[in-house]
Formats: structure tokens, C-alpha cells, sequence
């Protein structure tokens, strides 16, 4: 059912140039992150990276799961995937513009040394950039890009991401989201018993490398990477990747208590009054026509962690995921199917790296692109023994 506009309702905040001024004024200042404290105070447990792997990647590699396969590989343990940091500090970096909507937009990784259970990771992160744009879907929108800095107990750098957040204005403003209309009034694909069979037959024969290593030298450009399916997207599959991370949206008494630090940061429901975290529309019909989706919608980051899985599936256990740039295409919305694709476009050796270049993308059952990423894989190679670089550090 649609939700029908609220007759009287007040209208949203629209992005002004004070807002930006002050938003631009924090270009470059380290930003309190004390929503993620809880996540950077103790140390990584085994169940931190399983929880993350299987709930909210869907990827069950013995890697991130099992103590005593984990042993048995070059990294002598178990180690987390490569989006796992997401889980420690959410890339957020969305200061300023108060009761302008966040959408995230994607993700650029670099990763320097692999996460271990174990550790204690912590992060900094800062804005380091503003631009506005408008589009076919957003008449007025800002893009925020930040920087995080993740380290690890011994003070290394383990990884850098570079982020973007879509500032769009909400519904009842007058330059919020449109164009979604089509999607919102033909309502979710409804599936046949041999599409959910495809989807099923798909699941049980995915295909994944594991322990045996794929060498550099066997690798050609045009190689395909195997598909793997994610969805069709249920409500069940966007709370599950809430509860494999490490930090998520406080409830009840600590909700309020959120808000008595960012007051901005709510959204009071027009037709029950009760204030909601703005994220809710990944979940509520309401919040997400009032954002201007056409209803509820994945978390940006899980097809980020679709990417990587994708990626890992294909270089196995022996391989480390050097970078990983997710860009998000179109919304992914509960019901759709995404398909994950990838092929080798380039191979090379930097300063004695064997590394392997790929495009990866997901195709939802419309056809469309709703994710396109890139990613750079160090491989072992038969030049060298494969543990001379142990970890590759």
C-alpha cells in the first residue's frame, strides 16, 4: 500500500548555504566518532568476525568462521573478511546539514594487513571534501567524502577507506528524491516457482577456491569470476546484517538519549508522532517514502560486503584483497534479486606484489547495474614460496 501524503504537514529542511558553510568548516577536523566506542574498546573474538561473515555477508568460508581450519591456512588463525571494518566504524562521515536524509553512496578500501581475531582496531575519521550536484533523481544534493584511518593494538595502519554520503533533502522539502515512481507503483517482482529454483540451485553449487591457492601465473585476463546470487531481499536479511555488526542504532531509553546528543539526527513519524532513527526506512514503508524511496531498503555497505565476498569466493584463502572501490548505481529495494559478477581486467608485479585487477558488478532481475566496484587482489605466486611474505607484511 502507498502511504499517502500528510495533508498539513510540515515542511522538511532544504539545504541552505549556512548549512554548507558550516559543514564545509569542518573539512579536515578529526570528528568524535563516541557512537562507535563500544566497537573499539575490546578486542575482536572469534564470534565478532563469524557473526559478521555469516549474518551480515552471508558467507560461511571456514576462514572467518572455523578456529582449526583458520590454523591450518598461511595466516596461522582466523582472520576477518575484507569489509569486516565496517563493523568497527560504520565510513559514516556525515557532519552538519541537521534534518538533511544521509544516503550512502560508496566506499573506496585500502587495506594494508589483515584484520585478526585478537586485535583491538580503533578508527579516526574526518571530512575531507564537499561537493553539490544535481541529478535525474535529486534537484539538490551534497556529497560528503570521508577519510577513516583504521590501526590496529601495535599503532600499524590496517586499512583506509575514503567514503561518500549522498545529502539529499526529505520528501516534504522541496528538492527531495523523485523519479523512483515507476518502482514505487508497480510494487515488488513477484517470483515464479523456477526463478526462487535458479535462485536456490544457485545457492547450493556456489562455487568458492578455499583452500586450494590460485596462483598469479594461472590467472588470464577475461577470466570470469563465478556468479553468486544475493536475495531476492527480505526484511529478515537487512535485520541480520544489523546483528552481525559490531555497532548498530541504540533502542529504547538509548535512543532518547542519542537524540539528547544529536538532536537532528530523528525523524518524527507525520502519522504517529513517535521519533525514529532517520535509518529506519531500510526497514519501514513510511520513513522510506518520506526519504523519497519507493519503499524499504538494503543497507549501502551490504552490497559492499556482497563485493567482497564475490571477490574472496574467486581468489581463495591465500589471497588478500588489497583495495576494493564500491560505487552504489541505484537503490536495491526488499524483493530484489542481485546477481554478482566479475571479471579480470588487468595483472601485474608492484614492488614484488603479484596482483590481479577486477571489475565486479551486481545485476538486479530488472537488469540494472545497482552496484559496480573494482578491486585489486595480491595472489601467491609459484616464483615465490608461499609463506615469504606470511600475511604479505
Amino acid at each position: 500500500m502507498l502511504t499517502e501524503p500528510i495533508v498539513n504537514e510540515p515542511r522538511a529542511a532544504d539545504i541552505s548555504p549556512e548549512m554548507l558553510d558550516r559543514a564545509e568548516a569542518l573539512i579536515g577536523v578529526w570528528l568524535r566518532r563516541d557512537v562507535h566506542w563500544p566497537a573499539m574498546a575490546e578486542d575482536l573474538a572469534p564470534i565478532d568476525v563469524r557473526r559478521w561473515a555469516h549474518y551480515s555477508v552471508g558467507d560461511d568460508n571456514p576462514l572467518w568462521s572455523d578456529e582449526e581450519y583458520a590454523r591450518r591456512t598461511r595466516w596461522g588463525g582466523m582472520i576477518a573478511p575484507p569489509t569486516f571494518l565496517y563493523s568497527v566504524d560504520s565510513t559514516i562521515v556525515a557532519p552538519g546539514l541537521p534534518g538533511i536524509q544521509w544516503i550512502y553512496g560508496g566506499t573506496r578500501w585500502e587495506n594494508f594487513r589483515p584484520v585478526r581475531v585478537g586485535d583491538r582496531i580503533t578508527a579516526r575519521a574526518r571530512l575531507i571534501g564537499m561537493r553539490s550536484k544535481s541529478g535525474r533523481h535529486a534537484r539538490n544534493l551534497v556529497i560528503q567524502t570521508g577519510e577513516i584511518l583504521y590501526y590496529n593494538q601495535r599503532d600499524e595502519l590496517v586499512s583506509r577507506a575514503e567514503s561518500d554520503v549522498l545529502r539529499v533533502p526529505r520528501r516534504r522539502s522541496s528538492s527531495g528524491l523523485v523519479g523512483f515512481e515507476e518502482r514505487r507503483t508497480e510494487g515488488r517482482h513477484q517470483y515464479s516457482a523456477e526463478e526462487i529454483e535458479t535462485v536456490r540451485q544457485a545457492y547450493l553449487n556456489e562455487e568458492r577456491r578455499g583452500a586450494e591457492p590460485r596462483y598469479w601465473e594461472d590467472v588470464e585476463v577475461g577470466d570470469q569470476l563465478p556468479t553468486i546470487p544475493k536475495g531476492p531481499l527480505t526484511l529478515v536479511d537487512i535485520l541480520a546484517f544489523y546483528v552481525g555488526r559490531r555497532n548498530t542504532y541504540p533502542p529504547l531509553k538509548l535512543a532518547f538519549a542519542e537524540r539528547e546528543r544529536h538532536p537532528a539526527n530523528v525523524y518524527v513519524s507525520p502519522s504517529t508522532g513517535i521519533p525514529v532513527h532517520p535509518a529506519a526506512g531500510h526497514i519501514d514503508d513510511e520513513i522510506a517514502h518520506e526519504v523519497g524511496m519507493p519503499g524499504p531498503y538494503d543497507q549501502g555497505w551490504m552490497r559492499a560486503n556482497w563485493m567482497g565476498h564475490l571477490v574472496t569466493n574467486w581468489a581463495g584463502d591465500d589471497a588478500f584483497v588489497r583495495r576494493l572501490s564500491v560505487r552504489l548505481a541505484t537503490p536495491n529495494l526488499v524483493g530484489d534479486l542481485t546477481w554478482c559478477n566479475g571479471t579480470v581486467t588487468a595483472k601485474r608485479v608492484v614492488d614484488g606484489e603479484h596482483l590481479v585487477d577486477l571489475d565486479c558488478w551486481g545485476e538486479t532481475q530488472r537488469g540494472e547495474r545497482n552496484t559496480i566496484a573494482r578491486a585489486t587482489v595480491r595472489l601467491p605466486s609459484r616464483s615465490l614460496d608461499v609463506d615469504a611474505h606470511e600475511g604479505g607484511f
